[in-house]
């Protein structure tokens, strides 16, 4: 049921992304984040038409036929909601913060945006509902698609909700504005209105019923003198009623559909925004594992740099979902691991990154020191033939290792890059592993053994030896002279953080990173 539930959600995506992208409204909102000139209202209204083509999408492919003995199982609807509600609560955050912070540039204000807390309990409550034992096919559709609707709308008004205090708190004189646009139902209407935060505002103004049709936005002024004795700041009638215009404008609801995603390649609206908790990191780390342990984890700007990382490397580099991401692993000689399946990431390293960056420089300054040392104890006969030996291998170890720029790259940086650092070291062994089996050959490799594939492994073999070969190892890492594994990961992390090779190198990288 698992799979079946995996293969809906593919098709729902697709059919999502299609339908967003051929939508004129949606497109516009985005296309206005994109350029720092949307307004909050607009992303109030892109969470509707989101969750309206959520709603579409589930719609078009959730049906008795298309379920095993035409039933709704739990996991099936487990798989489905969260996955699609996931996507949406990524993008309507995102859309909301960059709408934010390019209004914010305009008057001087820095606060970073934060996001609420994913509705976990909720979602789980209508899986529960739609997934009820001998419920009548309408009756479960209706289950899955109106509350996708809804929560996806829901996502927006978390958003205000959660930042409107965290901008009063800081000082600002804020506003809550809530549009029925001209007629949900009486309810809405008697909650309709304009609240000074956080004093005038209502209990239930951010509340929202099945098929509700409102929206809820917020203004701030300028941060005051004094956060304990603000100067109020009026909005003016036109301001208040340009803004119920913008509102009341109907999104577009056209039924033709595109080709590609909602989000352009490397959009403003990728941005990463940090949790506030160390669990709401977790399920956003969520997004690239279908398992997560953060347990023991204490430090949230690490883990945050993991998350931010990935979501980088993800949109750069797509890779199939890990089955694991494991934050708290106990591993004793090394700071992380992975392979095409899951990640593991040392609790300790986390918790503790480097503090500083290892002076590699006065490191072999100093070895280079103890070197006639070494010669003149093998040649003054004093040591016996087993001892010498041993000298003479280390010397040539000492010898071989000042040849060497660095440790590895994650050993130039200090703090959270050197997390960041890290990450993405280990995501170049994702990446051999699943475009190419370099560690577990077919495991997690789809097109193993393909001519494709064998000739990129052997591109990185035969790169691995010249550049042991001629000395272009020198200038990469010692760590990527271990073996070809090594090598492919520490040239993609540098390869990720800027940095160029020669010219067999950077072929070899062209044809290994393209999918």
């Amino acid at each position: 049921m698992a799979d079946i539930g995996a293969e809906l959600l593919e098709k729902i995506r697709a059919e999502f992304q299609k339908s967003c992208k051929a939508d004129k409204y949606i497109q516009s909102v985005l296309k206005k984040i994109d350029g720092g000139t949307a307004k909050m209202e607009e992303v109030a209204l892109l969470s509707k038409q989101l969750g309206f083509r959520a709603s579409q999408a589930i719609g078009a492919h959730v049906n008795v036929a298309a379920l095993p003995d035409g039933k709704m199982y739990y996991n099936i609807a487990d798989t489905i909601l969260t996955g699609v509600l996931k996507d949406n609560y990524d993008v309507i955050n995102s859309a909301a913060a960059e709408c934010q912070k390019a209004l914010d540039s305009q008057t001087g204000i820095n606060i970073t945006p934060q996001q609420a807390a994913f509705p976990t309990e909720r979602v789980q409550a209508v899986v529960n509902a739609a997934s009820v034992p001998d419920i009548a096919e309408e009756v479960m559709i209706r289950r899955m698609t109106a509350p996708a609707q809804n929560i996806t709308e829901s996502f927006y008004n978390d958003y205000v909700q959660k930042n409107v205090k965290l901008r009063s708190d800081a000082g600002l004189d804020c506003y809550i504005i809530r549009d029925d646009h001209g007629g949900c139902c009486k309810w809405c209407s008697k909650l309709a209105g304009k609240y000074h935060y956080p004093e005038d505002v209502p209990k239930d103004v951010y509340r929202r019923h099945d098929n509700c049709g409102c929206t809820v936005t917020y203004l701030n002024g300028r941060k005051a003198q004094n956060v304990w004795s603000k100067t109020k700041w009026n909005i003016s009638d036109e301001e208040l009623e340009q803004m119920k215009k913008a509102g009341s404008r109907q999104p577009a609801r056209l039924d033709k559909r595109g080709i590609s995603g909602i989000m352009k390649e490397n959009s403003s609206m990728a941005k990463f925004i940090p949790a506030d908790t160390i669990e709401n990191a977790k399920e956003y780390t969520l997004k690239f594992a279908d398992k997560v342990n953060v347990k023991n984890v204490k430090n949230l700007n690490s883990l945050n740099t993991v998350n931010e990382t990935l979501t980088d490397l993800t949109a750069k580099y797509p890779v199939d979902k890990l089955q694991d991401i494991n934050c708290s692993s106990t591993l004793k000689k090394a700071n992380a691991r992975a392979n095409g399946g899951g990640l593991d990431i040392n609790t300790k390293y986390l918790n503790e990154p480097p503090a500083m960056v290892t002076d590699w420089k006065t490191r072999n300054e100093q070895f280079a020191k103890i070197i006639p040392e070494y010669q003149a104890a093998i040649s003054s006969g004093k040591y016996s033939a087993a001892q010498v030996r041993k000298l003479k291998k280390d010397l040539a170890q000492i010898e071989e290792g000042i040849k060497y720029s660095r440790w590895s790259m994650s050993s130039t940086f200090s703090g959270t890059n050197a997390v960041k650092a890290t990450v993405a070291h280990e995501y170049g062994h994702i990446i051999a592993d699943q475009y190419f089996g370099q560690i577990n050959r077919g495991l997690y490799c789809k097109n193993y053994g393909d001519p494709r594939s064998v000739r990129i492994k052997s591109m990185v073999d035969d790169a691995f030896r010249k550049a042991k070969q001629i000395g272009d190892i020198y200038s990469i890492s010692q760590y990527a002279s271990t073996d070809s594994h090594e090598f492919f990961a520490e040239c993609f992390c540098a390869h990720y953080h800027g940095e160029e090779f020669p010219d067999y190198i950077e072929q070899m990288l062209k044809e290994a990173l393209t999918k």
